[in-house]
């Protein structure tokens, strides 16, 4: 889903009652929190899925509010993903900056694993579609990444360009998007989906037909 956040109220083992009750709650849930908030369902949960711990602290609180309405007593928790870990973990009680510092340390470990993994295998663990106006825009702009170090290919009037970790990738993301490449008529960059089959360039750079 993209979320790293998400808010788990579990009802344990449901009577029939009950289990009623939590389909009235989904629909509650979801016409009072915002489209940034995905509403799922197992037969014993509701989650709530946020994109950021701020999201998540109030999805919790109208979570609790919904089910003081509909007189149902259940346990709400906030739960963030681990990429280290590979699971959800509970963060209801944690201190924010302890949380950041966990997130911060897990994300340099994983593009620091990213970049050992791409320079090792000799594949680049991102590529970038980008999109220009013209050949002559995407040559000269191939020409110029490629002499920055970049591995790129161009494909007619768009690029492939390779990247060692996802921040290297977003770095150049945000870099095409500044006045700096204006003048090249850059369109759209999108990260890993959709990218043509195929090895990364073995040079700085190949070019396509």
């Amino acid at each position: 889903m993209g979320d790293d956040w998400r808010v788990c109220i579990a009802f344990g083992a449901l009577p029939r009652k009950l289990k009623s009750c939590r389909e009235a709650l989904i629909p509650a849930l979801g016409s009072r929190l915002g489209d940034q908030v995905t509403v799922s369902s197992s037969h014993t949960q509701i989650f709530l899925y946020a994109p950021s711990i701020g999201s998540a602290d109030e999805a919790a609180q109208v979570a609790r509010e919904v089910l003081a309405r509909h007189d149902v007593s259940a346990p709400v928790r906030i739960e963030r993903w681990s990429l280290w870990d590979e699971e959800w973990l509970d963060a209801t009680d944690k201190p924010s900056a302890d949380v950041a510092a966990e997130q911060q340390a897990e994300h340099e470990y994983l593009q620091e694993h990213e970049r050992e993994t791409s320079v090792t295998t000799g594949r680049p663990a991102w590529a970038m579609t980008v999109e220009l106006r013209s050949r002559r825009d995407a040559v000269a702009l191939a020409g110029h990444l490629a002499a920055q170090g970049w591995q790129v290919r161009r494909l007619g009037k768009d690029l492939i360009v390779w990247a060692d970790c996802e921040d290297d990738a977003q770095g150049l993301d945000r870099a095409l998007c500044s006045d700096a490449y204006t003048a090249f008529g850059v369109r759209r960059v999108s990260s890993g989906r959709n990218i043509p089959p195929g090895p990364p360039p073995q040079g700085p750079l190949i070019f396509g037909p």
